[in-house]
């Protein structure tokens, strides 16, 4: 977006007033003749233009009638063609050299550039009131209080303070930002903004889902799948024009977000660190998907160029392989994660198989045990539940981590011999964990059964454990309950 000499470029982007319900049929009629569309097509085009009338109740109850002349027909799939047909108009003007339009529908940008920003100005203001007459000449109106101006500017040619541009006569404020089609577009097009102002709409989606999907019951794995599909869509919107020159702020609010969903998808504790909930969840990183976003669509654009409209079924193949690129990049990214060493570890060898497996899904306690986040001693005195890390089901109290319950703790000694008998061999180690659960259905069945057995037990025993040391004497605070043991902590 900058001029090839180091200049600058001004962006003007132009609200319509009303419309869709402005536009006169005549311009549209006129607009079939100029691109000699078939004279059958438009008497079909002509009766439906004809004798369109809105009947509306009066202040006295009687019924009204009132004929239309103008309005493009919404919610058909003949309406956005014929305002596109009509509002073509608008491109066809004769503009001053380093001006152009660029529309989408009713929202029209006109972009001047210029080797500095007065010349920039100049073409903008000159180009501007080509358009806007040209609009008007369409019998439609610009809101011009409504419209906005930005620039596009290398580090050097920052425009003045106070900048402002004419549009139609009114003077308008050359801001920094400028809303377009749902991105927010700035002057060095890294798309800080754009992501300053999603992350809370992401935060909100996220909150909400604290409350759709709880860690123990609530809806089941293919919804949450749609839930953070919903989100995915929200967030990388527009990817193909923001995901090359993503800035690592940006990156990191992109993260936060999905760190929310892989949780409530993984049903663990939120305290998981982003990496190890997404990897359990099967969510690539999103700034991973947007670069298979940016990479689909120059593909395309690629194919168009050389006048080959690519088939569904090279569409699929394509994205296939982009695909398996981004599984490359991410595996090799967890080769070194800054958090949720023990669970990326015992997966990781099993990639593929993992995030391929058409079988077994997550639940909140088994969660606890492939993460180590849960009833266990040494977490729950990391946060401060536990005065000591030692295993209360033993009797020389060792560190009580998601390996010792699972291999060692004579507690659960009978639940242990079915679990081996089910997957066999003595290894319960993590990762001989996962490769069991992996294999086959039955096998991750029976680890969940382990799971569910062994950490209800310690649950109970925890709130036991808790409610009789509320009422001690001499011990303040509140009467502990069972959200804390159930739903996790919150993240310090």
């Amino acid at each position: 977006m900058q001029w090839p000499g180091g200049g600058v470029v001004l962006a003007v982007s132009l609200d319509i007033a009303n419309a869709f319900n402005s536009k006169p049929w005549s311009c549209i009629r006129e607009a079939l003749r100029y691109h000699r569309v078939p004279t059958y097509l438009r008497r079909i085009v002509g009766d439906y233009l004809t004798d369109r009338a809105v009947i509306y109740p009066g202040r006295n109850g009687e019924w009204n009638r009132r004929e239309m002349s103008c309005v493009v027909p919404q919610g058909s799939v003949l309406g956005p063609p014929l305002w596109n047909i009509g509002y073509n108009w608008v491109l066809r003007a004769d503009l001053p050299t380093g001006v152009n339009v660029v529309c989408y529908a009713d929202d029209t940008l006109v972009l001047a550039q210029g080797g500095s920003y007065e010349a920039a100005a100049e073409n903008m203001t000159r180009g501007v009131a080509i358009v806007v007459e040209r609009i008007r000449q369409l019998g439609l109106e610009v809101a011009l209080h409504k419209s906005e101006a930005m620039h596009f500017h290398g580090p050097r040619n920052r425009p003045p303070p106070g900048s402002s541009a004419m549009v139609g006569g009114v003077s308008i404020g050359v801001e920094s930002t400028l809303k377009y089609l749902g991105l927010v577009l700035d002057g060095r097009w890294n798309f800080l903004e754009h992501f300053r102002r999603l992350a809370p709409k992401l935060e909100r989606t996220g909150a909400a889902f604290r409350r759709l999907l709880p860690n123990l019951g609530g809806p089941n794995a293919s919804c949450r799948r749609l839930y953070a599909g919903i989100v995915r869509s929200m967030a990388l919107y527009g990817a193909p024009v923001w995901a090359r020159g993503l800035a690592r702020l940006a990156v990191h609010q992109l993260n936060a977000p999905q760190k929310v969903v892989a949780v409530r998808m993984a049903r663990g504790y939120r305290t998981i660190s982003r990496e190890a909930a997404c990897l359990l969840a099967g969510l690539p990183p999103w700034d991973l998907e947007a670069i298979v976003l940016v990479r689909l669509h120059e593909w395309r654009a690629e194919a168009l160029c050389r006048g080959e409209t690519p088939l569904p079924r090279q569409v699929v193949v394509q994205r296939t392989d982009f695909r398996h690129d981004l599984m490359a990049t991410w595996r090799e990214r967890l080769s070194q994660p800054r958090a949720g060493h023990a669970t990326i570890a015992a997966i990781r060898p099993l990639f593929e198989e993992w995030l391929e497996r058409r079988h077994g899904v997550l639940t909140f306690r088994l969660t606890q045990v492939l993460t180590g986040h849960g009833v266990f001693g040494r977490f729950l005195h990391r946060i401060g539940r536990e005065e000591t890390p030692g295993c209360s089901h033993c009797e020389d109290r060792p560190e009580d981590t998601a390996e010792h319950t699972v291999e060692v703790c004579p507690a659960w000694a009978e639940h242990r011999r079915v679990l081996v008998a089910a997957i066999g061999g003595g290894d319960l180690s993590r990762p001989a964990l996962i490769e069991a659960m992996v294999r086959s259905e039955t096998e991750w069945d029976a680890v969940t059964t382990f799971c569910e057995a062994v950490m209800l037990a310690k649950e109970v025993a925890e709130r036991e454990k808790e409610r009789a040391a509320a009422f001690l004497p001499g011990r303040r605070g509140r009467r502990p309950g069972r959200r804390g043991l159930r739903r996790g902590p919150r993240s310090p």
